[in-house]
């Protein structure tokens, strides 16, 4: 076995879906981190002093009943290294917790049979080996046409359908758990949320019962529901929350919008698979509306995902910090009141001035990705629609960070 065929099995071009939204989580924290982080005090929990967050401000004393008390107050510092180190575990849960999904998604549906001829063989018409049809022109339509026109196109090949021993693939899946696992934890020794060990093992229950065990949900349309879920929602509050424990509504906008395109990019598979799928009973979203109505759940999600974009950009501060133009102030040189000079930050102005065209750019780019998807599954090209809907979400971050510098 080589490394590539490895490399293919962690499926690289979905990894974006798990990177996106912990970077929106990070965008949506970095610029109040110091406000919001919050602990050490009979309100909150004490603050984490391992990785360099020790309380802010101490201890101050009171009077109590006649005798002198000391308590610790508020806010925990944060230093840019822990803010770094947290935001870079918490992209490895994500990234190595779909890499184990991957690997598990082949396990199981390798095993019960349902990626049968998925082995990337070139058949003697040149397309690639799928579903036990391999090398052949000749597919099945919806409908049951026998045309190469309306065949379903080829899928990519999976491990345990190209030959590698199941136990193998399962073996790599618990490897790349166990490495998620470990920056869990780093995550959890960071920041003092010790439940977020359960948070944890919900999503290791969620990976591996998608399509594995007796009665793997995935097969009876809950996968869709369980990539919001932890594709979405998860995986963005939940990097905010370990960042600066709080959760922001433009930090729940964000997990619903990336949330929708992980959806869309499980929608364009599931379209992909609609017949195998049927045939093997696997009861997803496309396979109970029907190939149409599967299309038009698409047009749904993404349409959906790009209005959220636009709606967000139209709540930000951008109209103001164009129009207003730089804060300004007056200081005193030497204390001399007699003369007051005015003093304007231009030069955070001229930043946000970029940024407020860029998030233009990135806004434009992820409304025309979201189109291009749409418009290359309407017409059965599902192979680049996968690509588009990934790199969405990568723009998608993009944009949350330009509108971190205006909000």
């Amino acid at each position: 076995m080589s490394i590539s065929t490895w490399i293919r099995g962690m499926r690289p071009q979905t990894l974006p879906l798990a990177l996106a939204p912990v970077l929106i989580g990070v965008a949506r924290s970095w610029m109040g981190v110091f406000s919001y982080s919050q602990g050490g005090d009979v309100d909150h929990p004490p603050c984490p002093t391992f990785g360099g967050r020790p309380e802010a401000y101490g201890t101050v004393s009171s009077v109590v009943n006649g005798a002198m008390a000391s308590s610790t107050q508020g806010a925990c510092s944060t230093s840019v290294g822990w803010f770094v180190a947290v935001s870079v575990l918490c992209a490895l849960v994500a990234l190595f917790l779909q890499i184990a999904v991957n690997f598990a998604n082949d396990y199981s549906d390798g095993v019960r049979g349902v990626d049968q001829g998925r082995t990337g063989v070139v058949g003697r018409a040149g397309t690639i080996g799928n579903a036990g049809v391999v090398g052949q022109a000749v597919g099945v339509s919806q409908t049951g046409g026998g045309t190469a026109a309306n065949a379903s196109p080829p899928a990519p090949a999976r491990l345990v359908a190209s030959g590698v021993p199941p136990r193998t693939v399962l073996i790599a899946a618990g490897a790349s758990a166990a490495l998620a696992c470990l920056a869990g934890l780093g995550v959890v020794e960071l920041t003092g949320y010790w439940w977020f060990i359960l948070v944890g093992v919900a999503c290791l229950l969620a990976g591996w019962f998608y399509v594995g065990g007796r009665h793997p949900y995935g097969y009876h349309g809950w996968g869709e529901v369980s990539v919001f879920v932890f594709f979405g929602l998860v995986a963005t509050i939940g990097t905010q929350f370990a960042l600066t424990g709080t959760v922001s509504l433009s930090g729940i906008w964000g997990g619903v919008t990336v949330g929708l395109v992980a959806v869309s990019v499980l929608t364009v598979n599931n379209l992909r698979d609609v017949d195998e799928d049927r045939r093997h009973g696997k009861r997803t979203w496309p396979v109970r509306l029907g190939e149409r109505g599967g299309r038009i759940l698409l047009d749904v999600l993404l349409g959906g995902a790009a209005a959220m974009a636009l709606l967000l950009f139209r709540a930000s501060y951008a109209w103001q910090v164009i129009a207003v133009g730089p804060d300004c102030g007056v200081t005193y040189p030497n204390g001399d009141l007699r003369h007051a000079v005015e003093v304007c930050d231009t030069a955070w102005h001229q930043t946000q001035t970029v940024m407020y065209y860029s998030s233009i750019v990135l806004l434009t780019v992820f409304v025309g990705l979201c189109a291009a998807a749409i418009v290359a599954v309407h017409r059965r090209r599902f192979r680049p629609a996968l690509p588009l809907c990934t790199i969405s979400s990568l723009v998608l971050a993009a944009e949350y960070w330009t509108l971190s510098f205006l909000m």
